[in-house]
């Protein structure tokens, strides 16, 4: 009986964990950097953004969607930015305005919110495929601002 029971628990929690791996999962937004799309302060009266994040199909972001990643500089990190250009595009790195091409296999993120510096591509450069871990596709609490993120 005992067996039986810890058998149907371990199963649920593989299947728990196979479906946020595969599938998606809720994340909670901290920071102001996404500010206004994503408000990750915790003074309004519901607290932080939760947002859904979709692990389907990530493997070549969109120009305008918002994934999370690893940062390029701290592997123990994860970010969450806006995809500004791909592969092959010209973008212009500050604050020094050079162009730069972002290299195959990478893309270009960046913070909503442009009145204060953020960690960025502005700052550590383009960000390799293999580093994003889920789109942003629904904003799931607080129940007032429940839409889908365009």
């Amino acid at each position: 009986m005992l067996l039986r029971a810890l058998g149907r628990l371990t199963l649920g929690g593989c299947v728990v964990v196979t479906f946020f791996d595969r599938i998606g999962h809720p994340a909670c937004i901290q920071g102001s950097s996404m500010y206004p799309t994503l408000d990750g302060s915790s003074h309004s009266l519901w607290g932080r953004d939760i947002v859904w994040l979709s692990t389907l199909s990530i493997n070549n972001p969109t120009v305008g969607n918002i994934y999370t990643f690893i940062s390029p500089r701290d592997p123990d990190r994860v970010l969450i930015k806006r995809v500004t250009a791909v592969e092959g595009s010209l973008v212009r790195r500050k604050p020094n305005s050079e162009l730069f091409i972002v290299p195959e296999g990478s893309c270009w993120l960046t913070s909503d919110n442009e009145t204060e510096d953020f960690s960025d591509s502005q700052n550590f450069g383009p960000v390799s495929y293999g580093l994003v871990k889920g789109r942003a596709t629904h904003i799931i609490w607080p129940p007032s601002r429940w839409r889908s993120i365009k």
